[in-house]
């Protein structure tokens, strides 16, 4: 599969968020960079943001519309079970540590 296009910066700063985190490592999924916990994508760095996997109800709680988007992989095309995360800064997922935290125990249970 080719390269798809996504920000380095953004990439470089999930490697710094994610893989110090125990049994995450690094991978591809669909092209892109990707975050594996127990073989299990959680998280992966897209063309417009950071998607992650939560309970579909997690996910419906948590978007706005304007950073918390439901993660459309086509148009009209939605997964339930996946947040994407669009922060116009790479410096601004910080604050989502908590959220990359819970998608990783929800991949787990």
């Amino acid at each position: 599969m080719s390269e798809r296009n996504y920000d380095e910066a953004r990439k470089a700063k999930m490697d710094e968020m994610l893989l110090v985190m125990p049994g995450v490592k690094g991978s591809k999924a669909f092209g892109y960079p990707a975050y594996k916990i127990n073989g299990k994508v959680f998280a992966f760095v897209g063309s417009k943001g950071v998607a992650i996997k939560l309970p579909a109800e997690r996910v419906k709680s948590l978007l706005d519309g304007q950073v918390m988007k439901p993660f459309e992989v086509a148009e009209g095309n939605v997964w339930r079970e996946w947040l994407s995360i669009q922060r116009e800064r790479f410096e601004e997922y910080e604050q989502d540590a908590g959220l990359f935290e819970e998608s990783v125990e929800f991949l787990l249970s």
